[in-house]
């Protein structure tokens, strides 16, 4: 790899650990600091570089992790590693080899709704979390709510993935020469 490419990439995952680590430590910030990390593992594509991304997206997350003391009972973790640190990259290969646009938002989507059902289960069943704050209507239909918030806000990080990797290409373009 290319010493910018290095660079950009050892810069882009201390942003990665900063916030997810705020988010390990801070419960009402875990959601944003979440998709906004995963606007800091696509700065690498700006030289067009997937192994850039893939160590952004490893060593920012293994250094959030170990940062954090270990936390394994934040919902920062499993949801960066399943799929918000993944996601952008694997979005980017599929845009960059042309595939059918259909094709990938449908695995995106099927990936995305996994996900939040995995999230649900293993901080339902593993973690032993209760949600009795919740209204009684959420409580008894929350397997067929999931996917439907799921959908939206899968719609939603979308385009905010879309907008971010033209908002980088654009100013990463006038910073560096």
């Amino acid at each position: 790899m290319k010493s910018k490419v290095i660079s950009i990439s050892a810069i882009a995952s201390a942003f990665v650990a900063i916030c997810l680590t705020i988010g390990a430590y801070i419960e009402f910030a875990d959601l944003f600091v979440i998709v906004i990390s995963s606007a800091f593992v696509i700065l690498p594509f700006y030289y067009k570089s997937y192994k850039g991304c893939v160590l952004t997206y490893l060593c920012g997350g293994v250094l959030a992790f170990l940062l954090s003391g270990f936390n394994v009972f934040s919902v920062v973790f499993p949801s960066y590693f399943a799929f918000f640190g993944l996601y952008p990259i694997i979005r980017q290969i599929c845009v960059d080899k042309r595939l059918n646009k259909f094709l990938y938002f449908a695995i995106g989507l099927v990936w995305f709704v996994a996900t939040v059902y995995g999230m649900f289960f293993y901080y339902t069943l593993v973690m032993g979390e209760l949600f009795s704050d919740l209204p009684e209507f959420i409580l008894k239909n929350v397997l067929w709510i999931l996917p439907i918030v799921a959908v939206i806000v899968f719609f939603i990080y979308e385009r905010f993935v879309f907008v971010v990797r033209a908002f980088t290409d654009r100013y990463l373009g006038r910073i560096i020469k």
